[in-house]
């Protein structure tokens, strides 16, 4: 009877040892058991971006003539003190606003295209205490540039080529030019003049996984500092 418990006993061990390294070998690799839920489903496993991180833009300079391309780079810190997921700073989950200093009114910042977002795990990057995630958005200095409208036309026209099947799309870009780069969008302005630009960044789903059951995902809307752009002619 004692064999038999022992045995019992020895068969049990080697089934738990069995399933730690089974979990082990599944999670040496924690990004592929990484998906994503809305956080209204598990809204324990988000934490408002305002208590996580800290937003800041910067360019690499303060003034910029009609027709440049300003380059509004993004920088989002961890404050956590512990680690927690945070989305990429892409569009669209990131927004760009811009006031006229003179006027005190919205400056339009129009898109080129609608970009619609697929929400996957690699959406989001794993940031430890104190580490950054970076990002950058081009923006034309004015909607009325000279080529750039013709460059719309061309690439609507190609759009509607792909949407018929007349023509692929890659290879398009490619024979037409339209990896020239225009930026992310363009600043309407009637004027040269002053502007406050800002950046949110917004986020309302959380990553879940069976190898970090205890990570949470910043969640909610962070504002970014406001950077001052003279436009000249």
């Amino acid at each position: 009877m004692r064999s038999v418990m022992m045995l019992v006993i020895m068969a049990m061990l080697l089934g738990a040892h069995q399933t730690v390294n089974s979990q082990t070998r599944r999670c040496q690799e924690p990004p592929a058991r990484r998906g994503t839920i809305d956080l209204k489903a598990r809204p324990r496993l988000g934490v408002e971006y305002s208590s996580m991180a800290t937003f800041k833009i910067a360019s690499r300079k303060n003034t910029y003539h009609i027709g440049e391309m300003i380059s509004v780079d993004l920088a989002i810190l961890s404050t956590a003190r512990a680690p927690v997921f945070m989305h990429k700073l892409l569009v669209p989950s990131i927004t760009l606003n811009a006031r006229n200093d003179r006027g005190g009114g919205e400056a339009g910042i129009r898109a080129y295209t609608t970009i619609l977002e697929g929400i996957v795990p690699q959406a989001y990057e794993l940031l430890q205490p104190s580490e950054i995630i970076l990002g950058s958005f081009q923006l034309l200095a004015g909607c009325n540039v000279e080529g750039l409208s013709a460059f719309a036309q061309v690439r609507n026209k190609l759009n509607e080529e792909v949407h018929q099947n007349q023509a692929n799309y890659q290879k398009g870009l490619f024979e037409r030019d339209l990896f020239v780069n225009w930026g992310d969008a363009c600043l309407a302005l009637q004027q040269p003049g002053s502007f406050t630009i800002t950046v949110e960044q917004t986020n309302d789903h959380v990553i879940v996984s069976p190898c970090e059951p205890g990570i949470r995902t910043a969640v909610g809307t962070i504002r970014s500092n406001p950077l001052a752009i003279t436009i000249i002619e």
